[in-house]
This record gives structure tokens, C-alpha cells and sequence, in this order.
């Protein structure tokens, strides 16, 4: 089904409470000013890569691209005026080190809007800005997305009040879709009925909670994925049992195992991106010294 791709998108009760907060308030500010509006949802963006510790760099190419482009689709005079200021500036006193990426991201933004008319460059501009989050933001997560609706929001603000508007409750609606949806696809699970039911597991024989590589119900093994595959598998594999162990504490296994493979090559970037994934996300893991590329996760410490 359809949704089963959204669900690790969809949110808990608590982020889902905490989001719809945060866009009530940005939508109570627009009805007073767009500028306090823009300057909460920069705010809360700002939070979000603090907190779970994001690379900043993909959102600041891309919020580059969205501001230089909608401002020469708007006023490409004037934003030819401040473009010529700000490089003679930085010519002139400062001393940094241009990357390469940002410069030609800088360059299509300023170029394309000028050379084609506004219906082209602009979606020029939207597909330069989709190739960005596609090759700088893989693998999406939820906090990335949430990251690109703020962004989204923000840019609205500061082009048309009533578009800004209009963004903010399609985010509503979507964030609200996506949460009661999840509920009934839960709900709908629990009563469903069940034909086979295995028998119950000896979590006894097992030290620690822990199950052997060789079960391949509660193991993930993520050789021959790419990372961004990987990254998906690992998500939805978590969430599956997180549920399971949710829903019957004293049946489920609470550890799971991922095998990431070795990184003595230095070529194997899963394991380290799994790792990172674990503690952005707060999960209690241990990293097995005696088989390389074996992590051991608690489910206890995710679940609520």
C-alpha cells in the first residue's frame, strides 16, 4: 500500500502535538507581521539542526539557491544591485575560501532567472532545487523534510502573505493526514486477526537479551545496499519492531542486531552513517568488538 512507504514520516502524539505548536504560532504571527513570521519559522529551523545535529551545508545551498532565485524572478535589478555590493565587499575586506559548490549553485541562480523568461526559470530554479535535495540530502528523514517545509515557509514569507498563508495550513493538513492516518493503519493492525501465531520465544536462552546472527527475524543485514537503501531499510526495520515491542513487552525480543560489515578498507560508509542515525536518534547501542561490523540496538531506549 501506498501509505506503507509514508509511515516513517508519519509523527508520534508528541512531535506531532510540537509541530502543530510551532506552525499555530508561526500562523498567528503572519496575521501580524510576515517579518516576525519569517524570523520564528529561521528560528525553529535553526533548533531542529542544532538538535538532531544535521549538516548544515545542503540547507544552506539550498536556501541560497531559493532566496538568489526568487529575488531575481521578483527584482533582478535590485538584486543585481545587492549582489554587486556584497561580492565587492567580500573582494575587497574579506579573506574566505569560496567553495566550488556554493559558487556554482550561486551562479545558476543568478544566471538562469536572467536568461530565461519567469514561467522557464522558474522551473528551472524548482528543478535545480530538487536535484539538490535529491544528491545533498540523501537519505531524507523526518527531521530533513521538516527542515525543507520550514525552508519552504520562510522563502514563501518573505515573496507574498497570502501564499505564506495557504503553506502553512497545507502543512497543517498534511502533518494532521499523515498522523490519523498512521493511527488507523495501527488501530487496524491490532484488531486485525490472526491466523498463525508462533510459538512464544525463550528470550532465556538468549544472554542479554541479545539473538544469534543467525535469526532472521530480528536481524538486519545491510550488505549490498548503497547507503541511501541502507539508511531506508534500517529505518522501517526499527520501526516494525519498535511497535512489535510495544505492543507486548514481555513476548518481544528488546534487542535487534545490524550487520553494517567491517571498515578496515575505509570504502564501507554504513556503519558509520548507521551509527550516526543511532545517535541522532537517541537509540542505546553497542558495537560488538569480537564480529566487525555487528551493532547491537536496544529497543527499550526508543520506545515510549
Amino acid at each position: 500500500m501506498w501509505f506503507d512507504s509514508m509511515r516513517p514520516y508519519a509523527p508520534g502524539a508528541g512531535k506531532f502535538a510540537l509541530c502543530l505548536i510551532c506552525l499555530q504560532i508561526i500562523a498567528i504571527a503572519l496575521m501580524v507581521n510576515a517579518t516576525i513570521a519569517f524570523a520564528l519559522a529561521v528560528s525553529v529551523a535553526a533548533i531542529l539542526i542544532k538538535y538532531y545535529k544535521i549538516d548544515p551545508e545542503p540547507l544552506f545551498l539550498l536556501l541560497m539557491h531559493g532566496i538568489v532565485s526568487v529575488s531575481m524572478l521578483y527584482d533582478p535589478i535590485t538584486t543585481f544591485a545587492f549582489i554587486l555590493v556584497i561580492v565587492s565587499v567580500i573582494f575587497t575586506f574579506g579573506d574566505c575560501d569560496l567553495p566550488t559548490e556554493r559558487l556554482v549553485i550561486f551562479v545558476i541562480s543568478v544566471t538562469v532567472p536572467a536568461i530565461f523568461g519567469k514561467v522557464a526559470a522558474s522551473i528551472t530554479c524548482v528543478l535545480v532545487g530538487v536535484a539538490i535535495i535529491l544528491y545533498r540530502l540523501r537519505p531524507l528523514y523526518p527531521e530533513s523534510l521538516a527542515l525543507l517545509a520550514l525552508g519552504s515557509l520562510a522563502i514563501t514569507l518573505l515573496v507574498n502573505k497570502v501564499v505564506a498563508t495557504i503553506v502553512v495550513f497545507t502543512l497543517i493538513t498534511i502533518l494532521t493526514g499523515l498522523y490519523v492516518l498512521n493511527k488507523v493503519k495501527k488501530r487496524a493492525l491490532e484488531v486485525a486477526p490472526v491466523t498463525t501465531q508462533p510459538p512464544p520465544r525463550n528470550i532465556s536462552s538468549h544472554p542479554n537479551g541479545y539473538l544469534p546472527l543467525s535469526n532472521p527475524t530480528e536481524s538486519l543485514d545491510l550488505h549490498g545496499h548503497s547507503v541511501t537503501g541502507a539508511m531506508k531499510v534500517l529505518h522501517m526495520f526499527l520501526q516494525e519492531h519498535e511497535e512489535e515491542y510495544r505492543k507486548n513487552r514481555s513476548r518481544h525480543i528488546r534487542h535487534v542486531t545490524i550487520i553494517t560489515g567491517d571498515t578496515c578498507d575505509n570504502k564501507n560508509l554504513i556503519r558509520p552513517t548507521v551509527e550516526n542515525f543511532l545517535k541522532i536518534n537517541r537509540y542505546k547501542y553497542d558495537v560488538s568488538t569480537e564480529v566487525p561490523g555487528l551493532v547491537k540496538v536496544d529497543l527499550e531506549s526508543h520506545v515510549l
